[in-house]
């Protein structure tokens, strides 16, 4: 892009609030601000009603933290997990169905949410710069559609500009690692369960794992979370070679690792820069989900502006849960197949039974109830712990 040809428009009188990126959590940031009254313009580099799918599966907790049950975005409701081990097998009920939702259809609910809350949607406004200057900053966009450029001045920014955000690149100088995943849309395999998601522990190919989540009667996504991208093609194929699946779609997408050191917020020049979503790293790196805890940082966001409330102080209890997350993960790592064979083997009948009463976004409440039900599990866990203390 030459700048040189294009013309620059300074807006005198900008909204109180901008959002750059329209993710769920930014449009829900936006939806929540806007409803109680607020100016928001919102800002994104594509057409936010046309964003590419991809098929998640999150917790319950989703309707919980949206508020409302999300119907037009569920494609399937699950159960039952069963996780496999190399020599073990365990299948755990569930209290509460895990939704498979398509996420583009939860940015379209969410970006007609905004809209109807009278939030402005910009698309095909893509993020140039940010400049500190006199009582806020200003936000520098490339209108593709008009080829001008714009300039807003705020008090209140929120970058949801996803994994690669510069909004935190630029105030922040944040940079995250990232772990990328990729998933096959295959047939659903005779005898597989519609309502069941089935996980494979093999981490001779990944410290995380591959998984079998249905989506309807008739089609589920198969995939797993890599270390390396330039092997995961390779990876995935073999894996489903050796279960006689051929993909009919692929998906892949590149999530951030979160970390105790990720900052997102910042004080710049009188203004408030938040960050939410995968630009602030709110994801659970045990099993990479993001969509709730993107939410609930969204939450935490719009919490803090409406109220006055310090953005960190709103983020306590997210963040204790990220750490976590961060924790397990760390004794994951550390895992092979033996230590899975033992792990599925300490599951007795009433942790298997709190496992599935608890979910993924529970974590705190469901680890301290297991360990009480099953002291061996923290013998195991302290055995591993030890030895990367002693690394």
């Amino acid at each position: 892009m030459r700048q040189t040809n294009l013309q620059i428009e300074a807006h005198k009188q900008a909204p109180e609030i901008l959002i750059v990126g329209g993710s769920a959590a930014g449009l829900f940031a936006a939806y929540l601000l806007a409803r109680e009254g607020k100016r928001v313009r919102l800002f994104d580099a594509n057409d936010v009603q046309h964003t590419v799918s991809r098929t998640l599966i999150t917790t319950s907790r989703l309707t919980d933290v949206l508020g409302f049950f999300p119907q037009e975005a569920v494609v399937n409701e699950i159960n039952e997990i069963e996780i496999f081990s190399r020599q073990r097998s365990v299948t755990i009920p569930m209290r509460q169905a895990d939704l498979v939702v398509e996420r583009a259809a939860i940015v379209r609910m969410l970006a007609q949410k905004a809209l109807q809350a009278g939030v402005e949607i910009c698309g095909g406004c893509k993020f140039l710069n940010l400049d500190p200057g006199e009582g806020g900053v200003t936000v520098t966009i490339h209108d593709t559609h008009r080829d001008r450029v714009e300039q807003f001045k705020t008090t209140t920014l929120i970058g949801a500009d996803g994994t690669f955000s510069r909004v935190a690149k630029i105030a922040d100088r944040n940079g995250h690692e990232t772990t990328p995943i990729l998933q096959a849309i295959v047939k659903l395999p005779s005898g597989a369960r519609p309502k069941t998601t089935q996980v494979w522990f093999e981490p001779e190919d990944t410290p995380y794992f591959y998984w079998l989540i249905p989506e309807s009667q008739k089609q589920a996504a198969v995939g797993f979370i890599a270390e390396e991208g330039n092997k995961a093609k390779s990876k995935l194929a073999q894996f489903l070679s050796r279960r006689g699946l051929e993909p009919v779609e692929m998906q892949a997408a590149r999530i951030p690792a979160y970390t105790h050191t990720t900052r997102p917020w910042r004080r710049m020049s009188g203004a408030d820069v938040y960050l939410v979503g995968d630009a602030a790293s709110q994801v659970k790196v045990t099993t990479v989900g993001g969509l709730v805890t993107g939410l609930r940082g969204a939450k935490a966001a719009s919490d803090a502006i409406l109220h006055r409330r310090d953005y960190l102080k709103e983020l306590r209890p997210l963040r204790g849960e990220l750490s976590l997350h961060l924790l397990i993960r760390t004794i994951l790592n550390r895992f092979r197949s033996a230590d899975y064979d033992r792990l599925l083997d300490l599951l007795n009948e009433k942790t298997i039974r709190l496992l599935g009463f608890y979910n993924r976004d529970q974590a705190a409440r469901m680890l301290f109830r297991v360990l009480l039900a099953q002291p061996r599990l923290l013998k195991f866990a302290a055995s591993l712990f030890r030895g990367i203390w002693q690394k």
